[in-house]
């Protein structure tokens, strides 16, 4: 009877690319019956079990579960009516056994008393390890035997074991047979195993042979053994493979075999041809549709109060009981952050600068002093004395470490073979030339101006260095100047240019480049530290197939993002505290706005890194495509950021690309709350939080669709 099917699948074609893995195959399981699917690896057979379980789509053909489409809305599969074991271990590592098996029973709406109870007759049945073991301690084939419990904890009306019982020990695997045996016939299970030990399906009601995306046959073992005069099932399957090989399968005809030993087998009833190609109508598909329970039905595609719990509970283990991905989410901020302010905006120190002092003078300059270099002549004149090692004492400061050279050309040799950054100059007549500058005024000839100057030469190929050196050398300068005019009873501010630089309207002149770049490494910082969380999380998910396993266990797409998102937002506010104290109360960068205006803006885009990195984590196919895409789009979001460098510094359209990006005016938004103290109401500081918002929708409702696409 057609009400007895549990799996149909006709004229089923699944192509990669160029690569055809599933050729048009046929397969049908009645209800009550063990299915052994056998083949080598590579033929089709997972594919084949994904496709049934609804996680991959075909490109041609139809498969029925249990009556109905997978995948469609109130058939059930993906859900509860299916118990799924993939061929990988698919269980989150942080788990204790007790766990895994109660994560599973979860979200598959089972109560924890009914649960407890099939997790104790499952241990005893599997020889499970201690329910306080951690799954990653466990052995490989314990962790196959807690996969395989967690795929029978609901009793599912279809049961599909991809490889259960690899690495299992003998008497073990005849048990877990026995078992599968026994809940076939009193619980009308229907039961779809895969294997490599080919002559352990003895024990199943119907095999399949597969080899390159076809089924070869699809009998009962005794039936093909007494066909093919052959006590190995091995034997039989070479024998068909030699066969399509040759292009002579087609030829075969298995119902010319008489049934000889057909009572040691449940009946089948259906077609023995080579391949089933039998029609199901779509009336008797609604009939069994409306046998699964009401509950099923309904709950699948809607967001569920236990599953939610059960995706907490488990994202929750996953963070805390994993100490090294712990000591990372809670030190790597504080590590960057500290790197950033100790490194970035300090005054360089001991720079070689080299000097050469031509001036012919009676007093070395090591014994010289900053006073007594200047004497009045009168009111209208003043005599110098000294002034080269007068101004050689005004470089004595950290910044400068001065190396002496005799000549101009062995100093400039210095420079080229990296020994000094710069070489200062002071003729032979030094002090003479700008007595008579100072004296003479306006009528000061050329020869005087020229001697008179202090000559410098900077290696500009670090321009950083050359302009800071630059910019000191003008500073002590104008000290210099200004001392020994205030000797020569001159007023001193006849040294400074006519034109005075007042305190900043906003910031302070001395304030270093770190002030600067403080709102960016903070923004940037948390984005991307949200980025790179949640991808490798997530992706973490993928690979080891917990993912995967738990959309077949029936939990949706929006569940998955939404318990995602309120775990990671829990650690975007330590990651925004851990910044905020860090920078302003332990190192006591100065701001005059409200720090909660500031870490509104930074939660903000931690929400939005967030956002991101499960966007990157959807499109990603593994580890290494993720990092890549993260560590990729770092670099460049970073330098046209205005982190950097001002955006008024760049060209009109790329500042246009730059305030497109989700963090450009969030670093503006941050800066001028910490120095112009604006409020949370001036436009100039909601608009970060704004963009922020914008780009977290953005990138989760993408994810959310492309999960959903790809399901």
């Amino acid at each position: 009877m057609q009400d007895d099917l549990a799996v149909h699948v006709k004229d089923c074609c699944k192509n990669y690319g160029s690569k055809e893995v599933l050729r048009k195959l046929c397969m049908k399981v009645n209800r009550g019956i063990i299915y052994g699917l056998l083949g080598a690896s590579g033929c089709g057979k997972t594919t084949l079990l994904s496709s049934i379980v609804g996680r991959k789509s075909i490109d041609s053909g139809e498969i029925w579960v249990l009556g109905g489409t997978p995948g469609a809305k109130g058939s059930g599969v993906p859900g509860p009516l299916v118990g799924y074991m993939p061929q990988d271990i698919a269980l989150v590592g942080e788990f204790t056994v007790k766990d895994a098996i109660f994560y599973f029973g979860r979200i598959l709406e089972m109560e924890d008393e009914l649960i407890e109870q099939r997790f104790y007759h499952l241990s005893k049945l599997l020889e499970l390890p201690p329910e306080d073991r951690y799954i990653k301690n466990c052995s490989g084939g314990q962790q196959r035997r807690v996969s395989f419990a967690c795929a029978m904890v609901h009793m599912p009306e279809l049961l599909i074991l991809d490889e259960p019982t690899v690495g299992v020990d003998p008497v073990l695997r005849d048990r877990i047979w026995n078992y599968l045996v026994e809940i076939t016939q009193k619980e009308n299970i229907a039961v779809i195993i895969t294997t490599h030990y080919i002559e352990e399906c003895r024990q199943a009601h119907k095999i399949g042979l597969m080899r390159e995306g076809k089924l070869l046959a699809e009998e009962s073992p005794a039936r093909l053994l007494t066909l093919f005069q052959t006590d190995s099932l091995e034997e039989v399957f070479l024998v068909l493979s030699r066969r399509q090989e040759e292009g002579r399968l087609d030829e075969l005809n298995l119902d010319s075999v008489a049934d000889e030993q057909n009572n040691s087998v449940l009946p089948y009833t259906g077609s023995t041809s080579t391949v089933a190609t039998f029609d199901i109508s779509h009336g008797s598909t609604d009939a069994i549709t409306t046998k699964k329970p009401a509950k099923i039905v309904k709950t699948l595609g809607t967001i569920s109060k236990n599953r939610v719990k059960a995706l907490l509970d488990k994202n929750w283990k996953q963070f805390y009981r994993n100490i090294t991905g712990l000591c990372f989410i809670v030190g790597f901020p504080l590590i960057q952050c500290m790197c950033f302010l100790l490194a970035v905006g300090g005054d360089i120190k001991d720079i070689n600068l080299a000097v050469v002092n031509d001036e012919t003078m009676t007093i070395k300059c090591e014994n010289f002093s900053k006073n007594g270099t200047a004497v009045p002549y009168d009111f209208s004149s003043c005599h110098f004395d000294n002034l080269s090692c007068r101004f050689l004492t005004y470089l004595e400061n950290p910044m400068i470490n001065m190396v002496k050279y005799d000549t101009i050309d062995d100093a400039i040799q210095g420079v080229q073979n990296g020994e000094a950054t710069g070489v200062v100059y002071m003729a032979h007549n030094f002090t003479m030339a700008l007595e008579n500058r100072t004296n003479l005024g306006k009528d000061s000839e050329d020869d005087v101006l020229d001697f008179s100057e202090i000559k410098v030469w900077m290696d500009m190929s670090n321009r950083q260095i050359g302009q800071t050196m630059k910019y000191k050398l003008l500073t002590l300068y104008l000290d210099f100047q200004k001392d020994v005019l205030e000797d020569c009873k001159l007023n001193k501010k006849l040294a400074d240019m006519p034109l005075h630089f007042f305190d900043g309207i906003y910031g302070k002149s001395t304030e270093t480049f770190t002030v600067f770049m403080t709102p960016g490494t903070l923004v940037t910082l948390i984005f991307f530290m949200g980025a790179i969380i949640t991808s490798q999380i997530i992706i973490t998910d993928r690979c080891e197939g917990v993912w995967d396993r738990s959309i077949v266990a029936g939990v949706s797409s929006i569940e998955i993002t939404l318990t995602h998102f309120a775990l990671q937002a829990c650690i975007v506010v330590l990651h925004t505290v851990e910044l905020l104290v860090l920078t302003f109360n332990i190192f006591r960068m100065d701001y005059i706005g409200h720090m909660w205006v500031m870490g509104i803006i930074l939660y903000t885009q931690g929400l939005c890194g967030m956002s991101y990195g499960f966007w990157i984590s959807v499109i990603s196919y593994n580890h290494s495509m993720a990092n890549i895409l993260t560590t990729g789009t770092f670099v460049p979001m970073i330098i046209i950021c205005g982190m950097v460098w001002p955006l008024e510094g760049m060209s009109y359209y790329l500042r246009i690309v730059s305030r497109c990006l989700p963090f450009t005016i969030a670093i503006e938004s941050v800066r001028n709350v910490m120095k112009k103290g604006w409020e949370i109401t001036d436009f100039k500081v909601y608009d970060g939080i704004l963009v922020g918002i914008f780009w977290t929708l953005l990138f989760g409702v993408l994810s959310v669709y492309l999960m959903k696409k790809k399901r």
